[in-house]
Parts: structure tokens; C-alpha cells; sequence
């Protein structure tokens, strides 16, 4: 089978993530020539790495009752239209309808069985807060981005608002798992996820990973534990043309003696959304007077180790406030950045190439 050539694919926005468009490569072969004998069904759902014994909450192939119910509700919450108690009562009463139907009086304490469903419900419950918690983020996000996407190139938003509101969420929820399962004398205890792997489940901070067709392995974010300081706000681009397969950075000249008679350096510091080596990042925070503060700056890779480089290392807010600029700096510390391809063992990123002659 020929490889499929990305360079000149546009993606496609579904309700499950961003693909790249491949369309036209796609061609219809006779089955007559395929020994479709040797064919086994592949069992995957959108879901991906999700726990199936969850999906049935989600808006799956087959979801429950309460699919729709679960959407609207946690929509609602980051729309600001439903309180923390108000979602915290939708969740109890679906919980509950989950646990014992129309059972007028439940037995206590749950069963093995009630234990597991509780579980479940509360995971899919979970995770979709932060689903929708990095939707909106990444949603948001793209306003920012200079240029076309493409594969080439990578880009990451951090709204601290989603982290705090998905916080408050799960906080609702947690809370009246908890007090049911008090109610029937069975204790609840909130997995690891970070133990389990499962960073869709943790917080906002780990559920980022996101869609690799947008960011490739990402770890710009240090260390997930970290809150992030309140109305903050963090966007990073890097450059890309997967046309150009080689860049000209340089031009020299010389005589049959060695000695340079014309050279030329070809390379700026501004961002370039066509270069590879190119970046563009910027912070802001908006005070308790509504005022927005911003830093930004455009980097230059070289193709080396050094191209991993901290946020604070770079930008850097000081102000009057002491106890403000140091919350603000402590979680830039807690911010890297790097060209895509940096954590690869075979970087993709297009390296740039010295012509002498």
C-alpha cells in the first residue's frame, strides 16, 4: 500500500476530535480481489482509552437514559445557567435512579453490584466535565492561532477558568457520591487516576493531553498538581509548511581560495507561521479591576536539547502586587515549551539546512 502524503490535507471537525482529511486517497477495490475470509471484527468506539464500562453514560452507540441528561446538565454548569447545588441534585437524583430504579426501599448497604455502578456512573460523570472542559478551552483557543493549522505545526490554549469551574464540578459531584453512599452505609473513596493512567479522569490539567492530531505529546504543563492563578490566560503556537522540505537560512560565497567574497543570513527573530523553528507565546492575567495584563514574545529553535525551555525563563510578570506576581510566576514556572517533535525519537519537525557554495 502507498503511504498516504499529509501535506496538502485539510482536517475535519467531528463531535469526537480533529482528523486530518484523507479523503482522496480512499479507493474502491473490488471485493472480488480481497479475500475478505481472512477479515475479523475490530471491536472500538470513539472513546478511545475510556473505561467501556462508562461509555454507556457517554453519547455512545448505545447510551443509557441518562446520556442526554448528563450533557445538558454539565453544559448548562459551564454556561453559568445551573449552581453548584443545582447540578449537584441533578447528579444525586440520577445516581439514585441508577442505583435502585424504582425501588421504594433501597437495602443497605449496597451490594457488590450497586458498589460498581456507582463507580461507573461517577467516572463517566466525571469525565465528561473535563471533556467538556477541554472542548471549550481548545474551542476558544483556536481564535488565536496565526495562519493555517497543519501537521507540521502545534498549538496549545490554557484558560484557567475551565480548570476552576471543572474543579467546582467535580467537587458537586464527588460531594454527593459520598453522602449517598453514607446513606447507605457504604464508604466511597475517589480512585488514583494518575496511578490507573487514566489522565482523562484526574483534572483539567491532565485531561489537556488531548487530540494528538493538534498536539503532539504534550507536556507543557510540569507538574498537574499545580493550580493555575485565577483569570489567567496562555496560548503557544509553533510555526510549519509541510510543502517546504528544507529551508535556506543562509547564503555564502567564496573564492577558490576559501575567503568569503558574499554572505547573507536569511533568518529573523519575528514568528513565521511557515517556519518550524518559529514560536509565539503569550500570557495574561486580569486583575480584580477588570484590567488585562500581557506578555508575550516570539521564539527561535535551533534543533538542539536547549529548544525545551520554562516559561519563566521567558517572560516574566512584575507589578506592585508581591503576593499576585508571585502566583502568577510560580505557575509559569510550571510551563515548558518546545518545538513539535521535541519528546519524538524521530522528530517530524522540518529542519533548516545551510546552502554554501
Amino acid at each position: 500500500m502507498n503511504g498516504i502524503n499529509t501535506s496538502n490535507y485539510t482536517y475535519i471537525k467531528t463531535d469526537h476530535g480533529t482528523f486530518l482529511d484523507a479523503s482522496k486517497d480512499i479507493q474502491k477495490v473490488s471485493k472480488d480481489t480481497v479475500d475478505v475470509d481472512s477479515f475479523v471484527r475490530v471491536e472500538h468506539s470513539y472513546t478511545g482509552s475510556i473505561d467501556p464500562a462508562i461509555c454507556k453514560y457517554l453519547d455512545g452507540a448505545a447510551p443509557s437514559e441518562h446520556s442526554s441528561r448528563i450533557e445538558a446538565c454539565i453544559n448548562q454548569f459551564f454556561d453559568g445557567t445551573m449552581s453548584e447545588s443545582e447540578l449537584q441534585a441533578e447528579y444525586r437524583e440520577m445516581l439514585k435512579k441508577e442505583l435502585f430504579g424504582s425501588m421504594e426501599n433501597p437495602p443497605s448497604p449496597l451490594t457488590e453490584s450497586q458498589k460498581e455502578t456507582a463507580m461507573d456512573f461517577y467516572n463517566a460523570f466525571r469525565q465528561k466535565i473535563l471533556s467538556v472542559a477541554v472542548e471549550r478551552n481548545n474551542a476558544e483557543g483556536e481564535q488565536y492561532i496565526t495562519g493555517d493549522m497543519n501537521v507540521q505545526r502545534s498549538w496549545s490554549y490554557y484558560n484557567s477558568d475551565y480548570y476552576y469551574t471543572s474543579e467546582s464540578a467535580i467537587s458537586a459531584i464527588t460531594n454527593a457520591t459520598q453522602t449517598i453512599s453514607q446513606e447507605y452505609d457504604t464508604t466511597f473513596e475517589v480512585p488514583d487516576y494518575l496511578e490507573q493512567g487514566k489522565t482523562n479522569l484526574y483534572n483539567f490539567n491532565t485531561a489537556l493531553k488531548g487530540d494528538p492530531f493538534i498536539v503532539s505529546n504534550y507536556n507543557y504543563i510540569v507538574d498537574p498538581d499545580v493550580a493555575p492563578p485565577k483569570n489567567f490566560k496562555w496560548f503557544y503556537q509553533t510555526g510549519g509548511d509541510p510543502d517546504n522540505c528544507a529551508r535556506m537560512t543562509s547564503f555564502r560565497a567564496t573564492d577558490k581560495n576559501g575567503n568569503i567574497i558574499y554572505e547573507e543570513d536569511y533568518t529573523t527573530d519575528e514568528f513565521d507561521p511557515t517556519d518550524p523553528l518559529k514560536a509565539q507565546i503569550w500570557v495574561s492575567y486580569t486583575d480584580e479591576d477588570g484590567v488585562e495584563h500581557r506578555l508575550s514574545t516570539d521564539i527561535v529553535f535551533n534543533n538542539s536539547k536547549d529548544d525545551l525551555q520554562n516559561m519563566l525563563d521567558l517572560l516574566s510578570f512584575s507589578d506592585k502586587d508581591a503576593d499576585k506576581d508571585s502566583l502568577l510566576n510560580k505557575f509559569l514556572s510550571n510551563l515548558q515549551i518546545y518545538p513539535k517533535g521535541y519528546f519524538d525519537h524521530f522528530p517530524i519537525s522540518t529542519r533548516s539546512m545551510d546552502f554554501k557554495i
